[in-house]
């Protein structure tokens, strides 16, 4: 498996080495960069059981699971490579090296990659990073374009200290293993996160006053918070953690929808128009009202056309009482038909959109 994935690289250095954007299966540029371990093996896993192997080969199959999941990893040589040539490209889009065998030297070289490319989210999840990585990023997170930034499960000790000192760059972090010097330091931080994700380290548990700080801390940005604890001493923590979040989240619906309905409705209010582009504005407005015009006549032909419909049905079957013979076949489909109000009217309808 860790051959496919190092072709996978070959693949996307030979599009970085000549200045292209690295292209998905479909040919359109690719915006995320990603070589997620459990994405990886789930797909592998789906090929092979779509695929109508040999029994040779499923005898094989089975000694490949039998390497251990370190070998089948990509490492910080690995990757050296692909890291040096993006720098040829403006990308900036998302890295995804989740629970891959890297460490701060692959987190070093993306803190520089960083700063020259509009990079907008680095997710590192259960990598092998650690204070030295982290004490790098944090320097370059207030000179880089980074919004998301995901470290579930990895313990950079007090370099997380510093990353928190960023929160106010970024939108989405998870800090990683915290213990409760480091819980109790983010409660002092002033951000304006919409996700926030950190787990506890079981050498340094999360004391009382520290889990009540962090509560009245919550900011009213932040919309959703992501925990990993095993502990069942922070099930009230966690419960009013989320609950607060929940709150957070139907008063923003409510904000977005009163602005919704101010810019919609009132013609003063200074996106009523939407100045900024009000030709294709006023061109989507044109095609909204033609469209509304014809479904609307549309719909008045079609239920025109069933009543007209039943009113033959009616004719039909009175003719049959007097004269107790049996229909031809199409007065008979026709009373089928009409039988299915629905049916007819669809079908009137599709017969006139597509003239």
């Amino acid at each position: 498996m860790k051959e496919q994935l190092l072709g996978k690289i070959a693949r996307y250095r030979i599009f970085l080495q000549q200045g292209l954007q690295i292209p998905d299966e479909n040919g359109d540029d690719l915006r995320c960069i990603d070589f997620n371990f459990d994405k990886y093996i789930e797909q592998q896993l789906q090929i092979e059981h779509e695929q109508k192997v040999e029994q040779e080969d499923q005898k094989i199959e089975q000694t490949d699971k039998n390497i251990p999941e370190l070998e089948l990893k990509l490492n910080d040589q690995d990757l050296e490579g692909l890291l040096k040539d993006l720098e040829n490209v403006q990308f900036d889009g998302e890295i995804d090296f989740t629970k891959q065998n890297i460490g701060d030297q692959t987190l070093i070289r993306l803190s520089v990659l960083i700063q020259k490319l509009p990079i907008s989210s680095l997710i590192l999840a259960d990598t092998k990073i650690s204070y030295i990585g982290g004490l790098e990023l944090g320097k370059a997170i207030p000179s880089s374009k980074l919004k998301k930034l995901i470290l579930t499960n990895c313990n950079l000790g007090h370099s997380s200290n510093i990353l928190m000192e960023q929160s106010q760059y970024l939108e989405e972090v998870d800090f990683g293993v915290l213990g409760n010097k480091a819980l109790r330091y983010l409660s002092q931080q002033k951000h304006e996160l919409s996700h926030l994700g950190f787990q506890e380290d079981p050498k340094e548990v999360w004391d009382v006053q520290t889990k009540e700080l962090f509560l009245r801390s919550i900011p009213k940005s932040l919309l959703s918070i992501q925990f990993q604890i095993d502990n069942a001493d922070h099930k009230k923590f966690v419960g009013i953690a989320e609950i607060k979040c929940q709150e957070n989240r139907d008063a923003y619906l409510r904000k977005q929808a009163n602005e919704y309905k101010s810019k919609d409705l009132d013609p003063d209010h200074p996106d009523y128009y939407d100045c900024d582009d009000f030709k294709v504005n006023a061109f989507k407005f044109s095609v909204k009202s033609y469209l509304s015009n014809v479904f609307e006549s549309l719909l008045d032909e079609s239920l025109y056309y069933l009543e007209k419909e039943r009113q033959n049905v009616l004719r039909d079957d009175a003719i049959y009482h007097v004269t107790n013979e049996l229909l031809p076949q199409s007065i008979m489909e026709d009373i089928c038909q009409a039988d299915g109000s629905l049916i007819v009217l669809a079908k009137y309808l599709l017969t006139k959109i597509k003239k």
